[in-house]
Formats: C-alpha cells, sequence, structure tokens
C-alpha cells in the first residue's frame, strides 16, 4: 500500500516536528563566577567504585555531579546494588544527571530511532529512583552539543538540543578533561592534560572557572586520579562548587534554587571557551577543547527561563506533535 520507507528519514521527520516550537536545551561548559572548579562523572554507577569516590568527596567535603546509564557499568533494571548505590550518591547531597540508557551516541540514537529509550526512559529510571526528575543531560561523547561543520551533524545537533530542550534538560558539558579513561594511574599524564588550559598564562582564578570530566567507574580513577586532581586544582586557588552554583540552575526539574542565590547567579553570563583541539572522552573521539582566553566570559549563554507559562504551553503542544508524527510512523511501518 505504502513505497519502501526509510526509517531514518521518518525519524528525522518526527524529531524535526517535535522541534519546530520547543525551546532549545542550554549548553554549559563552565560557571558563571571566575574561581570556580566543579567536578563530574561519567558513565556510574559502579558499585565497586562509586562508593569510593563518594568517601573521597566527603573527606575534601565538595558535592559532585554524576551523569549515570541505566545499561553500562551496572544494570539498573536488575542489579539492586547498583541502585542502592545511586540512591546512596544523592543521599549524600550529590546530583544525578542523565548520560542516556544505554551509554548511546545520540547521533546514532536518532538515526537508529532510538532517542525516547535512551533519553525518556533514563528520564523516567531516575525518576523512579531517587523521586525527582532530573535536568542536567551529558550527552555520550558529546555529540549533540558541538558547533559541527558538516551540516548533516549540526542539523542532527539542533534536533538533539531541542528535544532535550522540551523535556526540560540543560546539556552540561566541560572546560578541561582529565583523560582519566586513558591515562587510568598516569596522573602526570591527567595533570598534563589539564594543564592544556589550567597553566595557560592568560588563564586564573580571577578570571575563569571550569568543569570538568571523571568517570567514577574506573579504581584507578577513585583511588589515584581524583584525590590528585582535587588538591592540584585546590593548589591553583579554584573554589570546589556544586554545579547547581556554578550555573545557577536546579539539577532537578521539580526543585528550584534558593530565589535569592538564583538572582544573583542570572544576573552574570555564562561563558563557554574556544573549540580548537581534540579531546576524547569515554574512550572515543571528540571536538570538545578549550582554548583559553583572558577573558571568562567570551560567549554568553543565559540561564534564565523565559516565561513559565509560555513553556508549559511550549510542551504541551510539542509532546502533540510528537504523538501524531510517532503515530504516523507506527501505521507507515505496520
Amino acid at each position: 500500500m505504502f513505497p519502501k520507507i526509510n526509517l531514518k528519514f521518518l525519524t528525522l521527520t518526527a524529531l524535526f516536528a517535535n522541534s519546530v516550537i520547543a525551546d532549545k536545551a542550554k549548553i554549559y561548559r563552565n560557571c558563571l563566577k571566575p574561581g570556580q572548579f566543579v567536578l563530574t562523572f561519567d558513565d556510574g554507577p559502579n558499585p565497586e567504585t562509586t562508593p569510593i569516590a563518594l568517601d573521597v568527596l566527603k573527606k575534601y567535603n565538595i558535592k559532585g555531579t554524576f551523569f549515570i546509564n541505566a545499561h553500562n557499568w551496572s544494570d539498573l533494571e536488575n542489579d539492586p546494588t547498583a541502585i542502592e548505590t545511586v540512591k546512596k550518591t544523592y543521599a549524600a547531597g550529590h546530583d544525578i544527571g542523565s548520560h542516556t540508557y544505554n551509554h548511546k551516541d545520540l547521533f546514532e540514537a536518532i538515526e537508529e530511532g532510538s532517542m525516547k529509550e535512551n533519553v525518556d526512559d533514563m528520564t523516567d529510571k531516575i525518576e523512579e529512583i531517587i523521586g525527582v526528575k532530573p535536568a542536567y543531560f551529558r550527552p555520550p561523547c558529546g555529540n549533540g552539543a558541538y558547533n559541527e561543520s558538516d551540516p548533516h551533524k549540526r542539523e542532527m545537533s539542533e534536533m538533539i538540543q531541542e528535544y532535550l530542550g522540551e523535556r526540560g534538560y540543560n546539556i552540561i558539558m566541560w572546560g578541561t578533561d582529565t583523560m582519566d579513561w586513558q591515562y587510568k594511574e598516569d596522573v602526570d599524564s591527567v595533570i598534563a592534560t589539564m594543564n592544556e588550559q589550567l597553566a595557560d598564562p592568560n588563564v586564573s582564578p580571577k578570571t575563569h572557572s571550569f568543569i570538568t570530566l571523571m568517570h567514577d567507574v574506573y579504581p584507578s580513577t577513585v583511588n589515584i586520579v581524583l584525590p590528585t586532581v582535587i588538591e592540584y586544582v585546590q593548589s591553583l586557588g579554584y573554589e570546589f562548587v556544586p554545579l547547581s552554583e556554578c550555573i545557577g540552575v536546579s539539577p532537578y526539574q521539580s526543585i528550584s534554587n534558593d530565589k535569592e542565590n538564583q538572582n544573583n547567579l542570572n544576573n552574570g553570563e555564562s561563558n563557554t571557551t574556544d573549540e580548537n583541539n581534540k579531546n576524547k572522552s569515554a574512550g572515543e573521539t571528540n571536538t570538545n577543547n578549550s582554548t583559553p582566553t583572558s577573558n571568562n566570559t567570551n560567549s554568553t549563554i543565559s540561564t534564565n527561563k523565559e516565561g513559565d507559562n509560555t513553556s508549559n504551553a511550549i510542551t504541551i503542544h510539542s509532546s502533540i506533535i510528537l504523538s501524531v508524527a510517532i503515530t504516523i510512523i507506527s501505521l507507515i511501518l505496520n
């Protein structure tokens, strides 16, 4: 009855239909105020190593952000110890964000039609475990949050940002990378990699702030790299702060920051870093790099969400459009 349908084309069309009136997710690579430093962790939970990271953070009185998967180093569907690890992390005052359900590159998720599974199902899983819906999202490999030169990747990135924005997410990238997944116990190489940004003569706590990337799933990271990085960053004069203080955005969609603190932060400007080098994260190539300048506000990302009523209307109408598009696709494929 119907001609042969290209599933990739239909998926892109559905995502585009949903994103026409949706707000894009805002992207953060560093903090609103200079001198701040944030620790973030990807790929967990790992019941064997994540608790060690929690102990280290407690020792130094630091709150981190953990971007988790349902299926990666553990199984949040079937492993009670993994679920308890997430609950313990949240109870200790750390933030829980989404890193997709299956640690799936979102470019691949678009092309294979698994955005709902990797984004929406992971949102539901986190809410099921800790009782609140996350507002922080880190895309695996960073794909979807770069300034892409390739037209197709640029188009997919636009769709990803709009898809996440419609679901209340903020995209959290990073301004300096430890490359801990590659260097393991070689802390000298870890520090040297961070120093590509931190040791620049134009960079200091007076002018710059950083969000860094680590992985709590490796014994070498939680036992060696993490304490070494903490003490090194402190020696440079940076202050460790929670991500929510860094960017002025609540980690959960149902919780608001203190209004006075929120207003003060929103009067500032977030900054991004120039992307000129090639970094790797989680064992896969990405293009997020930072060439620091003497000004910590070379690009601006507003943290204000304009018009709660408008946002609610956008969410409702966008959801209707997406539902209709998905229904049409299902009818055609069946």
